[in-house]
């Protein structure tokens, strides 16, 4: 994760710990065991959208989380490249604890847990996606030798 994530996700477990308790010992048990409920149930759904895995195997490029597996054959592939930081406008989705998630810019699908090294994968239907591979560079070069 970049610091930005890593802040934002360590503000938000704060939080999550903070509130409810400061409501039951103000002597609001019901509303904070719906907090505890609410919060959990939210931090529980956005880590389980994380990452743990990108694969690049000979024909295709994986994304894949406990939500989705993505296949992306490299004959789909109009054009892979390292991104810029830029503005992005987050569509749907979750925007920065645990990382980007979802949908930006409109339709592009991002699964971004570092916004410093993101890689812009744009299939030949004008589907964009972006990922966030420990080396951009060599994640790039990678599909490109294999393409």
């Amino acid at each position: 994760m970049d610091k930005r994530t890593g802040l934002m996700t360590t503000f938000f477990v704060v939080f999550a710990v903070a509130v409810p308790f400061i409501m039951f010992k103000t002597g609001a048990p019901r509303v904070a065991l719906f907090v505890v409920s609410l919060i959990m149930s939210l931090a529980f759904i956005t880590s389980y959208m994380m990452i743990p895995q990108l694969f690049v195997d000979q024909k295709i490029v994986i994304i894949k989380n406990n939500f989705v597996n993505i296949k992306i054959p490299f004959q789909d592939i109009q054009n892979i490249e390292v991104s810029n930081i830029g503005l992005n406008i987050r569509t749907l989705g979750v925007g920065g604890i645990f990382g980007h998630f979802g949908y930006y810019n409109g339709n592009d699908v991002w699964y971004v847990t570092n916004v410093y090294h993101k890689v812009k994968i744009e299939t030949k239907t004008g589907k964009i996606y972006m990922i966030s591979p420990e080396n951009p560079e060599e994640f790039v070069n990678q599909v490109k030798n294999f393409s």
